[in-house]
């Protein structure tokens, strides 16, 4: 398990004379403005058993360092902020702060989140009985700015294990090795995959648990059509995850396509190859579920007539087949 000695760190008065058996560990990057609010909720926490709160600052350059220290002085929780060199990516932060943490109880959520007030209480039973656990993570009902913006929502058992509302026992996740410090990405790439391959490592020792109640909020993350296209690029690492954890597959479509709507993209794809090969209309027919889901899609977004909406889906879903492809061959494991 890889961590890194802290340059610096900062404790709350409370943190040298409590020893919770639950510790919250987050691990946060040039995000000070969200940071106050984050802690605001943690301190809200309702019916849940006495907690402290890690925070790993993983080399950020904006204000980060300055907000920790001042949180620290005034938070009544028992509080630890680490300051590291940068590592590139969420592995390394998160391992050290389990390293310098007392609890056997380990729960995890991410710097752009804001956690219900019950969700230590909902998350952490399942824990209690041994079993690496996985909670419900909502978009936040404001926050969009631009039709671009980009959330997360996981409101079923995705076999991804999102470190974003996350719990395990501390004793199952050294077992587990702890993050692993992948590369799908590339240089530059601030981390994928980590938390699938923890949490399936995990779930194998001690099985695992979908906790639908346990619930944190996930804040719009500023985009737009460019880094809407750099995000499905990213699905190239995805071959590669699902050779690592093979358990992936019985999420996928059909086992063997990355969603419902990539696999009509596909289907829409070689149907319409076809047609121009044979000059036949009937793919048209076959190209008519992609249609209507990428038609789906473009109303959802603004600022735009539909037909431009249509185009950049459909730009977005070649871009996103094309990155399968490349990473189902490097991986040499198919996944569409």
């Amino acid at each position: 398990m890889r961590t890194v000695e802290p340059t610096e760190s900062v404790r709350s008065p409370r943190w040298v004379t409590t020893c919770p058996d639950v510790t919250v560990v987050i691990a946060t990057h040039n995000r000070a403005a969200y940071l106050p609010e984050l802690v605001d909720a943690l301190e809200r926490q309702r019916h849940a058993p006495p907690f402290e709160v890690v925070i790993a600052d993983d080399g950020s350059t904006d204000e980060t360092w300055t907000v920790l220290t001042t949180l620290a002085r005034s938070t009544e929780l028992p509080f630890l902020a680490l300051r590291l060199p940068p590592s590139g990516g969420p592995s390394v932060p998160r391992n050290t702060a389990v390293a310098a943490c007392h609890g056997d109880l380990i729960a995890f959520t991410d710097d752009d989140c804001l956690p219900h007030r019950e969700w230590l209480a909902r998350l952490l039973p399942a824990v209690h009985a041994g079993r690496v656990v996985q909670g419900r993570t909502k978009p936040m009902r404001d926050g969009q700015v631009s039709p671009w913006d980009r959330t997360i929502s996981i409101t079923a058992e995705t076999g991804l294990w999102e470190s974003c509302n996350l719990a395990v026992p501390r004793r199952v996740f050294q077992k587990a090795g702890g993050f692993p410090v992948l590369d799908l990405l590339g240089e530059g790439g601030r981390g994928f995959g980590e938390d699938t391959v923890l949490g399936s490592n995990a779930a194998r020792i001690a099985g695992g648990f979908w906790a639908p109640t346990a619930i944190v909020r996930h804040r719009w993350v500023r985009g737009d059509y460019r880094s809407h296209l750099e995000a499905m690029r990213r699905h190239e690492a995805m071959p590669e995850l699902v050779r690592l954890v093979p358990e992936l597959r019985d999420y996928c479509y059909h086992r063997w396509f990355r969603s419902r709507r990539a696999a009509a993209f596909d289907v829409a794809l070689l149907a319409v190859a076809s047609a121009a090969a044979v000059r036949r209309v009937e793919p048209l027919v076959a190209a008519a579920p992609w249609m209507v889901l990428i038609t789906r899609a473009a109303r959802t977004r603004w600022g735009r007539n539909l037909a431009v909406r249509i185009a950049q889906e459909a730009t977005a879903d070649a871009a996103g087949l094309g990155a399968q492809v490349k990473g189902s061959l490097q991986a040499r494991t198919l996944l569409l």
